[in-house]
């Protein structure tokens, strides 16, 4: 059964929510809609947690001191930037994009043009971010955060980073091009995102 159209102007199964085991990054073994996503997100023991909803799969998002250091300084960058050319938002870790009707993401880091998003939302932004930074984390796999950037692009998302601490390296997602690998050497630059924007890998992996 389903319903024409949800809350969120997409199409969604109807379900009913049940209690959920959280024994591991991914908590259930069925497909969730967005609604029944926010009904669990929104109960009192899950209230200082942060979750995501990929393909329809609630996985919980585990804190991380070193990836959290680096996404806080390439927010930073990100914002130095928009502080001369306010073209944009910049999001950190808890800011959630409607990517689609069994996806909604919290990138590390998400920035979005205003003219794509002219008013600021009160919760989630419908609709992919324009650039998201993903850092991986002990608890990630990269074949898991691989298949994240590529749903990003899929949905919308014209770059996406990977950055790999252990590695010093960052993978770079455009549509249509092959991936990139940035090594400590290279420098990361926002192409028709963040104009002008470059930001030296070295930057990110101080010795």
């Amino acid at each position: 059964m389903l319903n024409e159209r949800s809350k969120y102007g997409i199409p969604h199964p109807v379900e009913t929510v049940c209690p959920l085991p959280l024994n591991s990054m991914a908590v259930q073994e069925r497909r969730y809609s967005l609604d029944e996503f926010h009904a669990f997100t929104i109960r009192d023991e899950y209230q200082d947690r942060l979750f995501e909803l990929i393909n329809g799969e609630i996985v919980e998002k585990v804190a991380s001191f070193l990836p959290s250091k680096i996404a806080a300084w390439i927010a930073t960058y990100f914002n130095m930037y928009l502080i001369e050319h306010p073209i944009g938002y910049v999001t950190g870790a808890d800011g959630s994009y409607i990517l689609s009707a069994e996806n909604e993401f919290m990138p590390d880091v998400g920035y979005i043009s205003k003219a794509r998003l002219p008013n600021e939302p009160e919760r989630q932004v419908i609709g992919a971010p324009d650039l998201a930074v993903e850092v991986k984390s002990p608890t990630d796999s990269k074949r898991q955060l691989r298949r994240k950037a590529e749903d990003y692009v899929r949905f919308g998302t014209k770059i996406v980073w990977l950055v790999f601490p252990e590695e010093k390296q960052i993978e770079v997602y455009v549509l249509d091009q092959e991936v990139q690998m940035m090594s400590i050497d290279g420098v990361l630059d926002g192409d028709e995102v963040l104009p002008g924007f470059r930001l030296p890998v070295r930057t990110l992996f101080p010795e």
